[in-house]
């Protein structure tokens, strides 16, 4: 065998052993966030737990729950756990239902988490919530931040909504595992096992889509929903001015912008 087979060989195994390694590294990572993630002390009657099923569990919030509202399904970033979002975001938002679900894995939902059990976390919770009295079944809002935008975007692509609200949102997983560890381009992508791939889901949407996104966003660089945009039907974009990727719910005008979008 020549030298250059032995360099070639070589290279291709150690190309192999780092993708395989580096994917493992991140899907670690992403999924250690929503697992060790803590509730906020507080407790308000106004969040209520959720069971679905024998393995899902989340939260709900609503000031009354004895009148048909608007309903907003919302799949945080990453470490939104369910009744954090819940408690936080729902009231952001008071003449809507607000629902959240910890993923299968994660806090209180018993399986594992992986993209596959992502997606029916997703898909229970919307067939949950459609058949509780007190949503209004003809104007639920999917709405996603950053990790959660994919699970959204997937939950928009196979239910019915009157709307789909991301923020931060991304193109597949690559765009987020490439801001920590930038080594998962061209042929390298392969690796990547549990790929939230948001472009493939945006194609089957043909309901209005917002993706918010800002010049400030040190993560989500403002190309990247940008990118994503194209490939849905009925897509606008609304590019804000030096927000912070954490810090879109802060500002009152991204707010007011969303309710001025799902409120009609």
């Amino acid at each position: 065998m020549s030298i250059w087979i032995k360099i070639i060989l070589k290279v291709l195994f150690w190309i192999l052993v780092g993708g395989i390694g580096f994917n493992y590294i991140m899907r670690f990572i992403s999924y250690s966030f929503y697992k060790r993630a803590k509730q906020n002390g507080k407790t308000e009657e106004t969040v209520q737990k959720i069971e679905i099923g024998n393995s899902l569990v989340g939260y709900v919030r609503s000031v009354n729950f004895h009148e048909k509202k608007k309903t907003i399904l919302y799949f945080g970033g990453s470490g939104e756990i369910a009744y954090n979002a819940a408690l936080s975001y729902g009231k952001l938002f008071n003449d809507y239902i607000f629902a959240c679900v910890d993923y299968k894995g994660t806090q209180e939902s018993k399986g594992r988490m992986n993209l596959k059990t992502m997606q029916e976390s997703a898909l229970q919770l919307y067939d949950y919530i459609i058949k509780q009295d007190y949503v209004d079944t003809s104007h639920i809002v999917i709405m996603g931040y950053s990790y959660g935008s994919g699970i959204a975007t997937y939950l928009a692509s196979k239910r019915k909504c009157s709307k789909l609200v991301l923020i931060a949102g991304y193109r597949d997983i690559c765009d987020l595992y490439n801001k920590i560890i930038p080594v998962f381009f061209g042929p390298i992508r392969i690796f990547v096992t549990d790929n939230i791939d948001a472009k493939t889901y945006a194609t089957n949407i043909q309901e209005e889509s917002l993706l918010i996104t800002s010049d400030g966003d040190k993560t989500i660089n403002k190309k990247i929903p940008q990118a994503l945009s194209k490939h849905f039907k009925n897509a606008i974009v609304k590019e804000f001015k030096g927000i912070d990727h954490a810090d879109y719910w802060k500002h009152e005008e991204v707010v007011s912008y969303i309710h001025e979008f799902i409120d009609n």
